[in-house]
C-alpha cells in the first residue's frame, strides 16, 4: 500500500472557505476527501480478506421445536410448571 502524504489539511480548506477561495477550497477538500475514501476503501479490503481467508460456516441449529427462548416442546412438559389454566 502506498501512503501518499496530504497537501493540505483540514485547517487550509477552513482557512479558504473563510478567505473565499473556491479554487483553494476545491483542492483542498478533494486532497482530503480522497485520502478518506482511500483508507476507507483499503479497510474494506482488510475485511473482505479477513472474512474469506478465515470462513468459518455457521453451525445449523435446529429450531423447529422450541420456542423464542430457546426451551423445546420436551423441557416445557418436562418442566412441570404451571401453564396458567385455573382449574
Amino acid at each position: 500500500m502506498t501512503t501518499t502524504e496530504n497537501k493540505y489539511g483540514l485547517e487550509d480548506l477552513v482557512v479558504s472557505a473563510i478567505e473565499q477561495k473556491p479554487t483553494d477550497f476545491e483542492a483542498a477538500f478533494d486532497d482530503l476527501i480522497t485520502d478518506r475514501i482511500r483508507s476507507a476503501v483499503e479497510a474494506k479490503k482488510v475485511e473482505v480478506a479477513q472474512k474469506m481467508y478465515n470462513y468459518e460456516p455457521p453451525e445449523t441449529i435446529d429450531n423447529e421445536n422450541e420456542d423464542e427462548f430457546g426451551a423445546s416442546d420436551s423441557e416445557l412438559e418436562d418442566s412441570g410448571e404451571d401453564d396458567g389454566e385455573v382449574a
